[in-house]
């Protein structure tokens, strides 16, 4: 879902860049007052960890690929505020060393991915009873309302209409971001098994 440059028009762009810069000040203030010693390398270690699979991409035909984010995962271990970070970090070197993304693009692909993977992700999952369901259908939920930001983005910067570009997103990130509920279920459920405290404290 990564966004190129040239594909979003100037008030999408200064719009999204705005929105994600803002949110990734108020996240580093609010992780810099709360953030325990014990968590600084549990924060390298995910960061490292989302960096390597947002790397690896499937493709899907007609030129398209996806790939999983570990958003929701590494939001329900260390806090969305983190995760949001960890995430945005990510986006920007994807986008620096492998032009996974663009940089003018930047913002909206940390509000497609970082805001709805961690925010909105983690809000749904701790807002369903029955945390094996919750993951699922967070997991779920996120890649649909990623692709719905995507698809308004792109609409509104007149590169595709709308219905038939979230058609067409509707299907590939709802079965994506499914996977990405089932993988990330399976981590917390190994974590539980061999060290639960980073799930059962989190």
């Amino acid at each position: 879902m990564h966004i190129p440059d040239g594909f979003l028009n100037t008030p999408v762009t200064l719009v999204t860049v705005g929105a994600a810069a803002v949110t990734l000040a108020y996240s580093i203030n609010k992780v810099n007052q709360r953030i325990k010693p014990e968590q600084i390398p549990l924060m390298g270690l995910l960061a490292s960890f989302v960096f390597m699979i947002q790397l690896f991409s499937f493709p899907i035909g007609v030129g398209t690929s996806i790939h999983l984010t570990g958003a929701l995962l590494i939001s329900i271990l260390l806090g969305p505020l983190a995760g949001f970070i960890i995430m945005s970090v990510s986006l920007l070197a994807l986008a620096i060393l492998f032009q996974h993304g663009g940089i003018f693009s930047l913002g909206a692909n940390i509000l497609n991915m970082a805001v709805v993977g961690c925010f909105i992700g983690y809000g749904i999952y701790r807002l369903i009873p029955g945390k094996r369901l919750a993951v699922i259908v967070a997991g779920t939920l996120s890649g649909l309302i990623s692709a719905l930001l995507c698809a308004a983005e792109l609409s509104l910067s007149g590169m595709l209409e709308f219905s038939s570009a979230f058609k067409t997103m509707l299907l590939i990130y709802g079965v994506t971001g499914l996977i990405e509920g089932v993988i990330t279920l399976l981590i917390l459920d190994f974590l539980l098994r061999v060290k639960p405290e980073m799930v059962l404290n989190s």
